[in-house]
Order: C-alpha cells, then sequence, then structure tokens
C-alpha cells in the first residue's frame, strides 16, 4: 500500500474518532441547553443559580462543538506529504532515544490519540506541542534535545 493511502486510512481513523466524540458532545450540549431552559432550573430563590450555572455549561459546550468541527474541517483539508525531506504538517516520525524508539504523526488536530502502523505505536501531536516544536522542520538523522526525549534523533520519516 502507498505511504500516501497509508497516511489517508491513519487519518481516517482519526477523523472517525473526533466524529464519535463530536456527536457526544452535541448530545451533550443539547441536554445541557434544555436544561438551562426548562422548568427544573427556574430560580426557586434569590441564591437558587442552577440555571445560570446550566446556561454557562450550554453555551461552554456549544463553542467545544464549533471548535471540533472547525478541527475535522482543518484535518479533511490537509495536504498529505508524499515523501518529506524534513518533519512537516502530515509526517510520520520515529525518533530513537537512548532506550527506545518514539513515533509520532505530526497533524494539525487529534493530538493525545494513538494509532498503530505495521507494528508500531505513533502518537498523535500538533507542531504548537512541546515535542512538535523539537522536531517540526527537521531532517532524518538530525540530534534534537527534549526533557521528554532527552537525547534523541530523527530516525525516520514518511
Amino acid at each position: 500500500m502507498p505511504q500516501k493511502q497509508q497516511k489517508r486510512n491513519l487519518i481516517a481513523q482519526i477523523e472517525s474518532e473526533l466524529q464519535t466524540q463530536l456527536s457526544t458532545l452535541k448530545s451533550a450540549a443539547l441536554e445541557s441547553h434544555k436544561s438551562s431552559t426548562g422548568e427544573e432550573s427556574k430560580a426557586e430563590g434569590k441564591y437558587d443559580t442552577r440555571g445560570l450555572e446550566a446556561s454557562y455549561l450550554a453555551e461552554a459546550q456549544a463553542e467545544q462543538v464549533t471548535l471540533l468541527e472547525e478541527q475535522l474541517g482543518r484535518l479533511k483539508l490537509m495536504e498529505i506529504p508524499e515523501e518529506p525531506d524534513s518533519v512537516l504538517l502530515g509526517s510520520l516520525v520515529l525518533v530513537a532515544g537512548e532506550e527506545d524508539e518514539l513515533g509520532y504523526f505530526i497533524l494539525p488536530v487529534g493530538a493525545g490519540k494513538h494509532i498503530e502502523m505495521e507494528g508500531q505505536t505513533f502518537t498523535v501531536i500538533t507542531p504548537e506541542s512541546p515535542v512538535g516544536q523539537s522536531i517540526f522542520g527537521k531532517q532524518e538523522g538530525e540530534f534534537i534535545s527534549h526533557p521528554v526525549l532527552s537525547e534523541a534523533f530523527i530516525s525516520e520519516i514518511w
């Protein structure tokens, strides 16, 4: 299977997880909105703030829905590099340290998710993350220094 297609498959897995998360968040936001406007949220006294608290929660959840929808849009529009010379958005990267080798998938969203490819686990990170900042733009064979990674080097980029 060509690397570009493998990356598309991995991105599809991330999209699926984000879609599930979005669906759950939309349901929760709808329930919070109903709670904030329903009969049970009416104040029973001047210090009763249940309705106000529920409306704040609904508003925050609605903002999270919008943010997640924007992130999914960015992921769908992202260009996938074929064989990058340096670590770019859409790169799969292996970083070899003193004791182990860590895999990263550089994406604009989905940080912290884990995916498997050919027996290697890759952690999704963004270029803005601390590790992302350490490896973004680096070339294969370059050494990096980072508190999490110690002394390490970029062993492979796809």
